[in-house]
């Protein structure tokens, strides 16, 4: 994090950003990653690395893309950053780098700096290894592709090193790896401490030890915590982390998992819910994909799915009849009984996964909202129930309108389907030419029959003026 605060306009900043490291030497914690990233990047000076590309892995909020940007001010290079919130696939990732993170320069003035003078372009894609499913299909083979031709410094940051890198050999093999861990209590300190100072704000002993302690290394949660707290006060004490206390963050649910999974106290283990922002059924979801991961033994895995079966069958009761009050039988079987299903407590280090229905999803939401969507628009005009055409009909009308074209200029007509709906249900992309020329036609039909109009209101003035004078 950034050992002082930006300059310029008078204007909001949350204190993360506020105090984001502006150089490399400023960042808070993980100094032997910090050295390893600037010796990558001074190759860079008289030529290039060995490997092109390296990867920060680590868990959120410990700095990995604060030392990213952090690296480019050091380094006087320009930034091009991907994140979470782009599409990530083949052509978005092409038009993204375009030619600036491939051969040469050009800065956010347009000034133009060929490459062999030494002037670079850092290209950063965050949370890389969440690029998953068809919406991001052939992105991390354009990634690879750029790696390879790059004149270029590419940064990847990863939460999971394993996720990102097991989809592909190459990818592992081109890029530098650097570990980012969990920052120190002690660095946590030091920095709340600067903000403090440069805040104006006074604080009681052990109040910052408290919330370098509830962020668990993660410095963004800390200076986060340390705002909400301070937020309109000039003094904070230990009373005022009040709020802290039933905080269970995202990332909790490992901590969760490990309870439920590895401990032997199924009471302690229907506790580590009480807080968590989670509803029984995203947990069972969580439950279901890591159950195999911790539980070897074939009699405790076969135990544990059992209770969470029963669990299941709960929150099914739940949706169908709304009977909320189940949510609590369901919530204490796939806790404690799921924890009790173990012969003994275990021990080590297992790497839970984030599950792979949700991943699926997320991935397949724009298709599912689709279906939904033309379903919902066609279903009343054949007098049929939005799902019974959604899983029947909607099969029909996507093999029909590819095999006969004849009727597809009708169908978008009497149906009013736009260009989007006509892509997906014939498969192809929304700028193919053969969709663009089912509603060209249409835009020149429209246009005619304007010039039409139009002339007709000139035939009637005209007929009007004639009219006019011979009265005259």
């Amino acid at each position: 994090m950034q050992a002082e605060s930006r300059k310029g306009p008078e204007r909001y900043q949350d204190w993360t950003e506020k105090y984001r490291p502006k150089d490399i030497d400023q960042v808070v914690g993980n100094s032997k990653a910090i050295k390893k990233l600037k010796k990558w990047a001074g190759k860079w000076v008289s030529g290039k690395p060995s490997k092109k590309a390296v990867i920060l892995a680590g868990k959120p909020g410990i700095g990995k893309t604060s030392s990213a940007l952090a690296l480019a001010n050091h380094m006087n290079w320009e930034v091009l950053e991907m994140n979470a919130s782009d599409n990530r696939n083949r052509s978005s990732i092409k038009k993204f780098v375009g030619r600036s993170a491939v051969d040469d320069t050009f800065s956010e003035s347009g000034e133009f700096t060929p490459y062999k003078d030494g002037k670079r372009t850092l290209l950063i894609m965050d949370e890389a290894d969440n690029i998953f499913g068809k919406e991001d299909i052939g992105g991390i083979g354009e990634i690879i592709s750029t790696i390879k031709k790059t004149e270029q410094p590419v940064i990847l940051i990863a939460n999971d090193y394993y996720d990102l890198t097991r989809r592909s050999e190459n990818l592992k093999r081109l890029c530098k790896k650097i570990d980012f861990d969990p920052v120190d209590k002690s660095d946590i300190i030091e920095l709340l401490k600067h903000i403090c100072n440069k805040e104006s704000i006074k604080y009681r002993r052990g109040v910052l030890d408290r919330i370098a302690e509830y962020s668990e290394g993660d410095v963004r949660s800390a200076v986060r915590d340390l705002e909400s707290v301070a937020a309109g006060k000039d003094m904070i004490k230990l009373k005022d982390l009040d709020v802290l206390g039933g905080r269970n963050k995202e990332a909790d649910i490992f901590p969760t998992l490990k309870t439920i999974l590895k401990g032997k106290d199924p009471i302690k283990a229907k506790r580590s819910v009480r807080d968590l922002d989670k509803e029984p059924s995203d947990l069972l979801t969580w439950l279901d994909e890591n159950l195999p991961r911790e539980y070897k033994d074939g009699v405790e895995l076969y135990n544990g799915y059992r209770w969470l079966s029963r669990s299941d069958v709960y929150l099914g009761r739940v949706r169908r009849r709304q009977a909320y009050r189940l949510w609590s039988y369901s919530t204490s079987l796939m806790t404690a009984g799921v924890c009790s299903a173990k012969n003994h407590r275990h021990s080590g280090w297992t790497k839970y996964a984030f599950p792979t229905w949700i991943r699926r999803m997320s991935s397949s939401k724009r298709k599912r909202s689709m279906k939904r969507k033309i379903s919902e628009k066609i279903s009343p005009r054949l007098h049929v129930t939005t799902d019974k055409f959604r899983s029947e009909h909607l099969t029909y009308l996507k093999y029909l309108m590819g095999k006969e074209k004849s009727i597809r200029k009708k169908t978008v007509e009497s149906w009013d389907l736009d260009q989007n709906e006509v892509a997906y249900i014939l498969g192809k992309k929304e700028d193919d030419e053969e969709i663009k020329s089912l509603f060209k036609q249409e835009s020149d039909q429209t246009d005619i029959k304007k010039e039409e109009s139009e002339e007709e209101e000139d035939n009637e003035e005209e007929d009007e003026n004639q009219r006019s004078l011979m009265e005259f």
